[in-house]
């Protein structure tokens, strides 16, 4: 984000010369044609629709500075063109100038606003009917007997209302001659879109930009005040001084010094208001923007993945601002603490990985060298955590269990699967190469292997702390014997239905398949779609019949582990 550029500078400096040639223009045109209308404020009104409020204002106050050099009292009227630019400006943010309709809406404002104007005609003309525009219409109803002011309001009703019905109406051809590329240009110079974009994206006005604005307002008010007391004050003297001892009339010299303060709050308002919006413009740019747009970026500066980081980052740097103060500093200072933590978020996770890894390992190696005292047993723990895998994958695609079957959990599942049989390192060798039928004895024994496997896991828990992957390890554990549909077959808890945890379910097929498709001491592995045919029989017994159902449509998948890791 650069500094304004010369060449933006030109193209306000261009609009506010329009909008003065409009006013003028057509002020001098109405003039001619002998019109009973000011029509003075087209170029204001369409400044301020185009620009926004600074070049809007400031074109309504040179307008009636210009207007002073043939006619004095036109040169006060410089607050009432700034006003019209402020109503103007607010209807414009607010998207009434889309529509004809809606900018027939503003005529009772302006009806509004000119009864200050024509209280200040009334000081103006030294509470005499002054002579403008609207002196016939005003002589009319001073003639039926209403006094002055009333008049003096009446009548500016009755010119205000066609001539700013006339000035509205051109204003929004006008605009519309303009190319909508063109309005958003002028807008962001202006820093009239500025205002748009942080009330839009924050969801309330109560921003740095309006805090500043109303700070500048009431500091501006208060210098108009002050400036009014001390030039009453100032000017009563002098005519005191300049008197010397001549009598004079007290409340006659009060009230020509009320109308010369009057007059100079009048010049000094219009002339505050244009500073304030000019300095509103110079606080966008340096201020405003520049804190908007880094807030903006951070709000959504995503740190949770690779991509984001850099797309963050990149967007972050792009920015680009140059305000040759301290934010410009705080801008350098955040660009570097965004790389910074991008960085540090990034080795973190390189070594959170590496962890990971090793844990995962350390589980997988810990359950071959279990497994591995089965002689014959080979892949057996990588190939069932596979299994497990694939069928939750499958689960989820066919809408089951999606409340738990998480990219977490089944990332979980397939770790902590290998620790299935981990009891089994308490079973005695002589039992696990048995080449003959086992003993009922020696079967109990066998039997044992899933409360041992709990308890060996709980101990880790101890020492370790509570993970995920442990949890998990603990039911697959010591429910993956269960049996779905018959207490009394499956251990050690005969455990039915969904009371097993899921992934001791899962499990559960994915063991039972690849023990029968394995060789083992005591027998041959059987071919692939006998044990399926077996894995089907006992759907509903032995298994969960949405798994099993799970588990034969990945069977072309089941293949290829098996290919992958065989004996």
């Amino acid at each position: 984000m650069k500094k304004v550029s010369f060449k933006n500078i030109i193209y306000v400096v261009v609009l506010i010369i329009v909008g003065i040639v409009l006013n003028r223009g057509i002020s001098a045109i109405s003039s001619l044609l002998g019109l009973s209308l000011y029509l003075d404020s087209i170029g204001t009104m369409f400044s301020t629709v185009i620009g926004g409020f600074f070049p809007g204002m400031v074109v309504g106050f040179i307008s009636n500075v210009i207007g002073g050099l043939s006619d004095s009292t036109t040169f006060y009227y410089g607050i009432i063109n700034v006003l019209i630019a402020l109503i103007v400006g607010v209807a414009a943010e607010n998207g009434y100038f889309d529509k004809l309709y809606k900018v027939l809406t503003l005529i009772p404002l302006f009806l509004l606003l000119s009864i200050p104007c024509s209280f200040l005609t009334y000081m103006l003309f030294e509470f005499q009917v002054g002579e403008n525009v609207a002196s016939p219409a005003v002589k009319m109803f001073n003639d039926m007997g209403m006094p002055i002011i009333l008049s003096q309001i009446l009548g500016d009703f009755c010119v205000e209302l066609p001539d700013k019905l006339i000035s509205l109406i051109v204003t929004f051809f006008l605009v519309k001659l303009v190319p909508a590329r063109t309005r958003v240009e002028f807008g962001r110079i202006t820093g009239n879109e500025l205002r748009k974009n942080i009330q839009k994206e924050t969801g309330h006005r109560n921003s740095l930009r309006f805090q500043i604005a109303i700070g500048l307002f009431w500091a501006g008010l208060l210098i108009a005040v002050v400036s009014f007391f001390i030039s009453y004050k100032t000017y009563m003297e002098a005519r005191v001084a300049g008197l010397e001892n001549a009598t004079y009339d007290v409340v006659s010299l009060r009230t020509e010094s009320l109308l010369y303060s009057g007059k100079l709050l009048s010049v000094v308002l219009g002339l505050l208001l244009c500073i304030v919006s000019f300095a509103m413009v110079i606080a966008d740019h340096t201020l405003v923007r520049p804190l908007h747009t880094m807030a903006k970026e951070m709000r959504h500066y995503a740190y949770d993945i690779d991509s984001g980081r850099d797309k963050s980052y990149d967007k972050i740097k792009a920015l680009d601002i140059r305000t040759g103060n301290e934010i410009e500093e705080l801008y350098v200072a955040m660009s570097k603490t965004v790389k910074d933590v991008d960085d540090y978020i990034d080795k973190t996770n390189e070594q959170a990985d590496t962890i990971a890894a090793l844990h995962v390992n350390i589980i997988t190696t810990l359950a071959d060298i279990v497994e591995s005292r089965d002689k014959v047993t080979g892949h057996h723990v990588k190939r069932t955590a596979e299994y497990c895998r694939l069928i939750a994958e499958e689960l989820r695609r066919e809408g089951k269990f999606t409340d738990v079957l998480t990219n977490e959990y089944i990332e979980t599942l397939s770790i902590a699967a290998p620790l299935h049989d981990i009891g089994k390192i308490h079973i005695s060798d002589a039992i696990l190469n048995k080449k003959d039928r086992l003993t009922p004895q020696e079967f109990d024994d066998i039997k044992t292997h899933p409360g041992i496997g709990m308890e060996m896991l709980i101990s880790a828990t101890e020492n370790l702390g509570d993970n995920a992957y442990m949890d998990m390890a603990k039911d697959i554990a010591y429910y993956h014997h269960e049996w779905y549909g018959d207490s009394d077959r499956g251990y050690p808890a005969g455990l039915t239905g969904e009371n097993i945890p899921l992934a001791a379910r899962i499990m559960a097929v994915a063991d039972v398949f690849d023990a029968l498709v394995s060789k083992r001491p005591y027998k041959d592995g059987m071919p692939v779609e006998k044990a399926i045919k077996i894995i089907i029989e006992e759907k509903g017994t032995h298994f969960d019949p949405d798994i099993v159902d799970a588990f034969l449509n990945i069977q072309d998948h089941v293949a290829d582990v098996i290919e992958m890791y065989g004996e």
